[in-house]
Order: C-alpha cells, then structure tokens, then sequence
C-alpha cells in the first residue's frame, strides 16, 4: 500500500514539474530595476509600449508593472514583439503625468552627453528577459 502512494506521489511530483516547465516556456516575461543615480524607485509605474512603424503611429501600451521597494519589477504575460520600456516616477501618486514633478525614463544607452536614447527590446513569445534596468530619470521640460 505505502509502495502505491509513494509512486502516485512521484508521478504526480513528476507530471507538476514538468508542468511547470511547460508554462515558464510558454509564459514570456521582463524583469528589472528602476533606479536613479544609484537610488532605487519604489512605486514607479514601469510600461511596455508596443514599438510602431514610426513617432506618427503612436505607442500603445501593452503592458505594465509598479517597482516594488527595492526598484524591482517583473512583467508577465509579455506580447511578442518589439516594444520601448518606461518608467514613470508619479511623485504626488495621481495617476497624470505632472511634468512639475514626475519624471520619466527608458531602457536604452547612455549617450556622450548622459541622456537615454531608447532601445527597441525584441521580444519573443516564452523569452525570459532579465535586467531590463532603466537607470536614470528625466524631468520635462514644461515650456515655461
């Protein structure tokens, strides 16, 4: 009898875990940090925006996460494709981008000059990306 549980118990150990394997490879995921000038953002709204053919096309977004206290974030569920990531630092946490005070950044490359020049990220379904960090944060100018 305990020879028959034990190896149910191990089948059905065996049937989760490749289960589980099925779905992480199924399932496509970005994970990062957000910081700025070394400092961890907590609550920052971190978003995926789908990459069109050109500025005039607009930027839907696909998907999106907060950074948790250490300025971590994962997204799950992520559409394949090519997508722009962005992290908006909502001070006063009403949801509108205040260009007093919030501030915005992207995953990209540090120019000579210290500015983030976007990158397309390449996504494809069941990838798992890691260290996706935005790194700095950038108040806009308000035209005052």
């Amino acid at each position: 009898m305990k020879k028959g549980v034990f190896a149910i118990a191990l089948i059905l150990a065996i049937v989760i875990i490749s289960c589980e394997d099925t779905v992480k490879k199924l399932t496509t995921t970005i994970s990062g940090k957000v910081t700025n000038e070394g400092a961890a953002v907590s609550g920052a709204y971190v978003i995926l925006l789908e990459a069109g053919n050109s500025v005039s096309d607009g930027l839907s977004l696909s998907n999106g996460m907060i950074t948790n206290s250490n300025g971590d974030y994962t997204m799950v569920e992520v559409s394949a494709g090519d997508h722009y990531v962005a992290a908006i630092d909502d001070v006063n946490n009403n949801i509108i981008f205040d260009m007093d005070t919030d501030r915005i950044g992207y995953y990209g490359d540090l120019d000579t000059l210290g500015f983030t020049i976007p990158r397309t990220l390449h996504i494809n379904k069941g990838d798992d990306i890691e260290d996706i960090n935005i790194t700095k944060l950038y108040y806009l100018p308000n035209g005052q």
